[in-house]
C-alpha cells in the first residue's frame, strides 16, 4: 500500500507514505517503516497539532493557526524528529525555504554520510575525524549561511549558541551578554548514528557526542580558526557558558537545572 493511516489520540489520518518519510531519519519515517502496511500507526499526541505537522511535510512551510497552541506543535516536532527552528516557528516563517534556505545542523547532517572505508584506523581515530567532518558541516552549512545572511542586514556582528534540545531561549533563566544583539540559536542533534533523532526521552546528559566533543579541550579554538578561514570575518570567539533551564518534572513540578553551552561571537566587519 503507498498510504499509511495514523491514529492519533482516536483521530485517524490517512497520507501518503511519502510524504511520512519526508525525514527519512526521523522518528515519524520509522515508525511508518516499523510497521505493516495493514496496520493503524497510533501515536498518542493532540491530533489538531499533527495535522499542522502532516501540512508542514506536505509543503515544507509551517502555518500554525490559532486554534493551536505554538508549544505543542514545537514539543511533537521534537518528539518525532522532525528538524525544525524555534524561531522560525514562532514567527510563522517557511523553515526550508526562507530567503537563504538556511539549514538546520540536523537538515545539513541528514545529507552527510560517514565513510568507515579505513579499516585500518583505530576506534579511536574513526571517532575523532567523524566528529571533525560533522564540526566542518555546521561551520559551512549551518552557520556560514547564517553569517552571509546577517551580512546582507548590514549587522556587523552576530552570536551563535549552540545547546541540546532542551535548552531553549525560552526556557534559560540565565542572562546570556548577546540574547538582544543579533544571534541564532542552533540545536545539536543528540546521536550521531541517527542525525536527525529529537527524541525527548533520550538521556541528554549522557548523549551529546557533538556538544561534548567541542566542549573537550581545545576543539572551541579548532571552531574558531575553522569559521575564520572558512567565512573570512573578522573576529571569532568561542567559549563555554553555563545557563539554567526551569524544566517542569513528571509530577508538574517546576525546578531549575544547569547546562554547558557554546556561545559563538563573531565580529563580521
Amino acid at each position: 500500500m503507498s498510504t499509511v493511516t495514523f491514529n492519533v489520540g482516536g483521530t485517524k489520518f490517512e497520507i501518503k507514505k511519502d510524504i511520512a518519510k519526508s525525514f527519512p531519519n526521523s522518528k515519524l519515517a520509522k515508525l511508518v517503516s516499523s510497521t505493516s502496511s495493514k496496520k493503524e500507526v497510533f501515536i498518542d499526541h493532540n491530533p489538531l497539532a499533527f495535522s499542522v505537522i502532516l501540512d508542514y511535510l506536505r509543503y515544507k512551510q509551517l502555518c500554525v493557526p490559532r486554534n493551536v497552541a505554538r508549544e505543542v506543535v514545537e514539543l511533537q516536532l521534537k518528539d518525532l524528529g522532525i528538524p525544525y527552528q524555534s524561531d522560525a516557528l514562532e514567527k510563522g516563517e517557511n523553515i526550508n525555504e526562507n530567503e537563504d534556505g538556511l539549514p538546520s545542523y540536523e537538515v545539513a547532517l541528514n545529507g552527510y554520510s560517514t565513510i568507515y572505508q579505513n579499516q585500518d584506523s583505530s576506534l579511536k581515530d574513526t571517532v575523532i575525524l567523524v566528529s571533525l567532518r560533522r564540526m566542518n558541516t555546521l561551520c559551512t552549512d549551518v552557520i556560514l549561511p547564517f553569517l552571509k545572511r546577517h551580512a546582507k542586514r548590514g549587522h556587523h556582528q552576530v552570536t551563535f549558541y549552540l545547546s541540546q534540545n532542551s535548552v531553549t531561549p525560552n526556557n534559560i533563566s540565565t542572562e546570556l551578554e548577546h540574547m538582544s544583539d543579533p544571534h541564532e540559536w542552533i540545536y545539536l542533534p543528540s546521536s550521531p548514528t541517527c542525525t536527525n533523532s529529537l527524541d525527548l526521552k533520550s538521556n541528554d546528559d549522557e548523549d551529546l557526542p557533538d556538544l561534548k566533543f567541542l566542549l573537550q579541550r581545545n576543539n572551541l579554538e579548532k571552531l574558531e580558526n575553522s569559521l575564520l578561514s572558512k567565512s573570512g570575518v573578522k573576529k571569532v570567539v568561542a567559549r563555554e557558558v553555563d545557563v539554567s533551564c526551569r524544566t517542569e518534572n513528571e509530577f508538574g513540578l517546576l525546578f531549575s537545572k544547569s547546562f554547558e553551552i557554546i556561545e559563538i561571537h563573531t565580529v563580521i566587519v
